[in-house]
């Protein structure tokens, strides 16, 4: 009976130090050559993952990646079809930060590299894992191949009722060759709103041909609320969004109420990302870590959970996103390294994350991606793509 215990109590604290190390890991970035945050890369593109773990010695990382179909499903293809090379591959390009009240060892590496290159088109996941083969973390991306290129014609939906809170997309796309009546070929529309591959809508068909074209029409997504956001790359300056700064063991960066309002608000934002950045020279090994007080104030929650996202903790719904109510406020902190940040509120109510008001002004970027599999392949590939930004709507 003891040995069955002490096997649970192992287990215990084995799966609880596992969430530490997890939790560990800060500021997952995917960068294109100009270190711009992206999800969607061409074939000839670098591209750089970066990422900090808050300990003072280094550690061995390793990374894996798999190709997955449009829904994020494991493909049926062996890696041997889409990987040129080999990976499980230790990362060993790491720094220490420099000067900083909180130490911490930074890491990247790029794909393509001397020992790997990506053949196919299509979804593929990154996958850290550390030297004990440990999960620490995944984080997913898109590699287009010559893609064909469409359109996306935004306007207010037809329907009354949802002409104040929704966005309709017309998405048409080139493909003269697509054989949408042939069922030994399986195409597939995906619509992504924003930066967030986890927000999306699946289109199975056509709604008609026009020519050499395919038009995809009566798409809608709610309009949501612009991002808010902070700056804090000055460590030390308050500012409109920022109210107070502390210094303890750690900084400490107090943002003002946030408020929810029935109006709408036109706020810039860079629809969800984030930006790594200070006054000092190297912005990856010398940007301090502050814990970040978020405070939101509003009435219409109806006592709904809410959680704080963006692309800087992957849209991820969880105990460390949301937010405990404090009388007529909910309010909680996470710990971010310094640079300017978007980040917004959503509620999660049957299983379904929803924004807590929706306005058919508010700036969102869309992207569609056709996916096409054809009878010799047993894979999705991707065919085309669109991009537009509501900011084009049409009344």
């Amino acid at each position: 009976m003891r040995a069955i215990v002490a096997y649970f109590i192992a287990l215990f604290m084995l799966n609880n130090n596992l969430i530490c190390q997890e939790n560990l890991i800060k500021s997952i970035q995917l960068l294109d050559a100009n270190n711009n945050e992206k999800l969607i890369f061409n074939d000839f593109e670098f591209m750089t993952i970066v990422f900090d773990e808050l300990n003072e010695k280094s550690r061995s990382f390793y990374y894996e990646i798999e190709h997955y179909d449009f829904n994020w499903k494991l493909s049926n293809i062996r890696k041997s079809e889409f990987l040129d090379g080999f990976d499980d591959i230790r990362i060993t390009n790491y720094t220490k930060s420099y000067n900083t009240l909180n130490p911490y060892i930074h890491y990247q590496f790029k794909i393509p590299n001397k020992n790997l290159s990506l053949t196919k088109s299509g979804n593929y996941k990154i996958i850290i894992k550390d030297n004990n083969g440990n999960y620490m973390f995944s984080r997913k991306f898109i590699l287009i191949k010559n893609p064909q290129i469409g359109s996306i014609e935004i306007s207010k939906p037809k329907n009354i009722n949802f002409q104040r809170s929704n966005q309709n997309l017309k998405v048409t796309i080139p493909c003269n060759d697509c054989n949408f009546n042939n069922n030994s070929f399986q195409y597939k529309l995906i619509v992504h709103k924003n930066y967030n591959l986890t927000d999306y809508k699946t289109i199975n068909y056509p709604t008609f041909k026009l020519a050499d074209s395919f038009v995809f029409d009566n798409i809608t997504f709610s309009g949501g609320l612009q991002f808010f956001n902070f700056d804090n790359s000055n460590i030390l300056k308050t500012s409109v969004e920022i109210k107070n700064i502390n210094l303890n063991s750690t900084y400490v960066t107090e943002l003002r109420e946030d408020k929810i309002s029935n109006i709408y608000v036109y706020e810039p934002d860079i629809n969800g990302k984030y930006i790594i950045k200070n006054n000092k020279e190297n912005n990856f090994t010398e940007s301090e870590y502050s814990k970040v007080i978020f405070s939101l104030k509003a009435d219409n929650i109806n006592n709904h959970p809410v959680y704080v996202v963006g692309n800087f903790n992957n849209y991820e719904i969880n105990e460390n996103s949301i937010l405990k109510k404090m009388n007529n406020q909910y309010q909680t902190e996470l710990l971010l390294k310094q640079g300017f940040y978007n980040y917004k509120y959503v509620t999660k109510e049957n299983n379904l994350n929803n924004e807590i008001e929706n306005f058919w002004q508010t700036e969102n970027l869309y992207t569609a991606i056709l996916y096409e599999k054809r009878p010799e392949e047993n894979y999705f590939k991707i065919k085309a793509i669109a991009k537009n930004n509501s900011s084009n709507i049409v009344n």
